[in-house]
């Protein structure tokens, strides 16, 4: 049974979130209100993830902390970040500054399952670098093409018959 930290106020979706994680199996979710406590509660407690729900730059500011202070017991745990409307900016962020994903609210408890499923039992590689420390932002492998063929595939073109129309 995983215990889960929820960051944020007493919102509506992080109500919904801990109603579904009950559905999902988690056995503990402790929400805080304040990044400074999640914090200090990472250094002293250990969580199989965490969901924040805090303003943009207030989260990216929390991933940075959390990834990259020397009193957290377990610097790579799943960070997911929630958001109402995500914009591509908001996303890359998110991922530079090492967030595990973004989730958009309404949530659904298959989405919340598969994510929690995928970063606990599958993690993504952590990449460890000066300007950066999160999970490979790489979210799916994609194979890597060698021999002859290579780069020799044309894209098929639609044709329309004009005469039709």
């Amino acid at each position: 049974r995983h215990r889960v930290l929820l960051l944020g106020g007493k919102t509506h979706n992080l109500q919904l979130l801990r109603w579904v994680l009950g559905i999902v199996g988690v056995g503990k979710a402790v929400q805080v209100d304040d990044p400074a406590a999640a914090l200090k509660l990472l250094g002293e407690e250990n969580y199989h993830a965490v969901f924040c729900e805090l303003d943009s730059q207030a989260q990216v500011e929390f991933v940075l902390a959390a990834r990259r202070r020397d009193a957290m017991l377990n610097p790579t745990i799943p960070i997911f970040l929630l958001q109402g409307q995500v914009r591509r900016r908001q996303v890359e962020t998110a991922r530079d500054s090492g967030a595990t994903d973004v989730l958009t609210t309404p949530i659904s408890p298959r989405t919340v399952a598969s994510k929690l499923r995928m970063a606990t039992k599958n993690p993504r590689p952590f990449i460890v670098a000066k300007e950066f420390f999160g999970p490979d932002r790489r979210s799916k492998a994609r194979p890597s093409f060698f021999g002859d063929e290579r780069r020799k595939r044309t894209p098929k073109k639609t044709r329309y018959d004009l005469t039709q129309i």
